[in-house]
């Protein structure tokens, strides 16, 4: 008798744990779903202006641009006089 109730008992809580890792189990895999999510890389934002623009649709433009884009900067250049810079360091030639 005493056997049964050590086997039943120690078989619960195998039982037990096995329901607790496989609870476990889901969360991670959840948790690493949102991690990989959350580390997509984003391109990062570009607006291009093409040939007459005045400075009213410029204006119009840039604001629309940075109230969705909070933390921005805005390089503007003319290609006829030195071509798109490469990295950020190029910027502030």
């Amino acid at each position: 008798m005493e056997d049964v109730v050590l086997i039943v008992g120690i078989s619960l809580i195998f039982l037990f744990g096995w329901f607790l890792m496989k609870r476990l189990d889901q969360f991670l895999v959840e948790n690493q779903k949102r991690i990989e999510e959350e580390t997509v890389p984003q391109q990062k934002p570009c607006v291009r202006l093409n040939g007459d623009i005045s400075p009213d649709e410029l204006d119009e433009a840039l604001s629309r641009f940075r109230s969705s884009h909070t933390n921005v900067k805005i390089a503007i250049y003319a290609p006829d006089e030195f071509p798109f810079p490469d990295n950020e360091s190029d910027l502030t030639r």
